[in-house]
């Protein structure tokens, strides 16, 4: 059994919803809500293959 951490890549959007959404369909799972921050907002997903990815669009 291995141990370790998972990679995480972070991308900024222009459109987060349609992001999740498109990810979503492509496999990846929603990791909590998409929180709505005063600078924008950010989602956490996780794909197939477990690596997490990070989403932020700009307010």
């Amino acid at each position: 059994m291995q141990k370790g951490h998972s990679s995480l890549l972070s991308f900024t959007v222009t459109d987060i919803n349609d992001t999740v959404s498109k990810l979503m369909t492509l496999g990846a799972e929603l990791n909590g809500p998409i929180k709505y921050e005063i600078h924008g907002k950010v989602a956490a997903m996780r794909c197939m293959d477990g690596h997490m990815l990070g989403l932020y669009e700009p307010a």
